[in-house]
């Protein structure tokens, strides 16, 4: 590639064929490093990304420490090691490209959470422990300046400008250590009285724990001046501080290793024993946990989220607990954190994360999973949209109506009253009621009781021509259950949908089905019978009041008046016996009604 000015770099202007756009530079992170730190975006996408830039020319003694930091972030990868995603290298610059991150710095200035810089200690400490025990590999640059947080507020190591492999010919940080930024203060003491050499002869992990240990006085006291300063041990954690004074003892054989700290910090009342770093090591480590160890994990989590910091649940804990959910590491028991952590997501970001996972969660067979989204459908039921809940949700969750398990089925019916009102015409009209009509002859009693209610509640989002076909024929037939319960119900929903009826519906399809369980075995029945028969007559007298007085035909009509004159008669001498009959029946009714309506009353 040919050579470019690092104000073009800067500006990432006039690359074509670098895929990222570059930022505003990150003015508390310079004067700490050999690099400049820059926020950036992918142009493909809008991705956020940090940018490292390093001018070749204005720093030419220092290119070797640019050069080495370079092929480490390419070569070397760990969780806890800062991201690499891209880099330019030429003879005016060196460009590395990273996941998105902000300098340890600024968290440590806003953010006074012991948990939260307990668990960057250990994060720290474990990406040392790899390097040092795994690939014998000396950092020789841990300090504040070389830490930085990324969105969940999780700290990543980087500053890889003295990391050396002493397998290494010609390892880096015995020749140029001393190039480094501040480089005499951050120097270990075997370092500061002889030279960068003196390592050749000790372990791999001295200098890095020394200066781990410089870093932890820090974390908790702010920058030091001299090494001197190290001693003071005030605002370390208690627990830590014999851990503490090994690793920055000025003796390199009595020097405690990184490995050994956290070996110490993670036994039974040790300083890493602390419910957020023992979550986030349980959620890291799920694949291989025990179920029942799952469930009182679980249980726990539910009840910690709340005193841990919002990044952390949304960033970190969130994503780990999806997967897990996902991929069936989890169960069915991951769900409820999962929903109460997404409450303090974004609309945007709860479609995105939380939405994408419930959706292919409902796909799912498995009962426990099924089971516990029906019945967590409550708590993120208004974060669904109509067309999800229609397109993506609803025909799997009708796969629970003919469920084997009664659990499941019933379950089923209960989530319609949620997902009722986004359903669409055709939904509720049609697919929903086929399953309901087979609900109300199912073999449990109760499965049959729960369809009738809710038939009854979800009554009102069906249309006028299925009110009329569905709903009489539908509650009546349950007045005929020989499960009480469920004859109450149908009474009920009777009653409570008693304005979508007609007056020829009310007195000759639903108060003779009703009339017939006045007198039920069960009290329960008949107390509801009489109320729900109180409800349609009121009913029909509102409805009678508004009929006509008559629908005999007008008799004053002069055509065929003799032969009107001769029915006249007999249909008067016929009224005149009948009006007596009919005067004496109504009357003996309506008093008999009167009566039972007032005691009723």
């Amino acid at each position: 590639m040919s050579e470019l000015s690092i104000s073009r770099v800067v500006l990432g202007k006039d690359i074509p064929s670098f895929p990222y756009n570059i930022g505003e530079k990150v003015d508390s992170f310079e004067g700490f490093s050999i690099w400049s730190l820059h926020n950036g975006t992918k142009k493909e996408d809008g991705t956020p990304v940090s940018v490292f830039t390093f001018d070749c020319n204005k720093q030419r003694d220092r290119l070797p420490l640019a050069k080495n930091a370079f092929k480490k972030f390419r070569t070397i990868r760990h969780p806890d090691l800062l991201k690499y995603l891209d880099g330019v290298e030429s003879e005016t610059y060196i460009y590395i490209v990273t996941e998105y991150v902000s300098p340890l710095k600024d968290q440590l200035n806003l953010c006074e959470d012991n948990y939260l810089k307990l668990w960057g200690l250990y994060k720290v400490g474990n990406a040392l422990k790899f390097l040092n025990n795994d690939c014998s590999i000396i950092h020789g640059n841990v300090r504040i300046s070389s830490i930085f947080t990324n969105k969940a507020g999780e700290w990543k190591l980087a500053g890889f400008e003295l990391m050396s492999s002493i397998k290494e010919e010609n390892p880096v940080i015995y020749t140029y250590g001393g190039l480094i930024v501040e480089s005499a203060k951050y120097a270990s003491p075997e370092v500061s009285k002889n030279s960068w050499n003196i390592l050749k002869e000790q372990e791999v992990w001295v200098t890095d724990s020394w200066n781990y240990g410089a870093l932890i006085y820090e974390v908790y006291n702010g920058e030091f001046a001299s090494a001197k300063q190290l001693d003071n041990i005030n605002s370390i954690p208690q627990v830590m501080c014999d851990q503490y004074r090994q690793l920055v003892a000025t003796n390199p054989k009595l020097r405690l290793s990184i490995s050994s700290f956290i070996e110490d910090g993670l036994r039974p009342g040790g300083f890493f024993q602390n419910d957020l770093v023992q979550i986030n090591l349980f959620l890291e480590n799920m694949n291989i946990k025990e179920a029942k160890e799952k469930e009182i994990f679980f249980k726990k989590l539910n009840n910690c989220i709340d005193n841990f910091p919002e990044e952390i649940c949304k960033y970190k804990i969130l994503p780990e607990l999806i997967n897990a959910l996902e991929y069936g590491s989890g169960g069915a028991k991951v769900l409820p954190p999962i929903i109460k952590i997404g409450n303090s997501l974004s609309s945007a970001e709860y479609e995105q994360v939380v939405i994408t996972a419930i959706v292919k969660m409902f796909a799912i067979p498995d009962r426990t999973i099924r089971l516990s989204l029906l019945e967590s459908l409550g708590s993120f039921i208004d974060k669904l949209s109509n067309k999800i809940v229609n397109d993506q949700i609803f025909q799997h969750v009708t796969t629970g109506f003919t469920d084997t398990a009664p659990i499941i089925r019933e379950s089923t019916v209960k989530s319609i009253l949620l997902l009722a009102p986004k359903l669409s015409d055709r939904s509720i009209n049609n697919e929903l009621l086929k399953y309901l009509a087979k609900l109300q002859m199912d073999d449990e009693p109760g499965i049959r009781t729960n369809t009738t209610i809710c038939l009854g509640k979800i009554s009102k989002y069906l249309n006028d021509s299925t009110k009329k076909k569905v709903l009489v024929p539908a509650f009546t037939r349950s007045l005929r259950d020989p499960f009480p319960h469920a004859r109450v119900a149908g009474l009920m929903a009777l009653a409570a949908t008693s304005e979508y009826y007609d007056a020829t519906d009310c007195a000759t399809k639903v108060l003779p089905c009703v009339s017939l369980v006045l007198i039920d075995k069960e009290k329960p029945v008949r107390i509801q019978a009489f109320k729900t028969a109180d409800t349609f007559i009121k009913r029909l007298e509102k409805l009678a009041e508004s009929m006509p007085d008559t629908a005999i035909p007008d008799p004053n009509s002069t055509e065929n008046s003799s032969s009107l004159a001769v029915a006249s008669n007999v249909a008067g001498a016929a009224a005149s016996v009948a009006e007596s009959w009919a005067g004496w029946a109504v009357t003996s009714l309506t008093k008999k009604v009167n009566r039972w309506i007032r005691s009723r009353r």
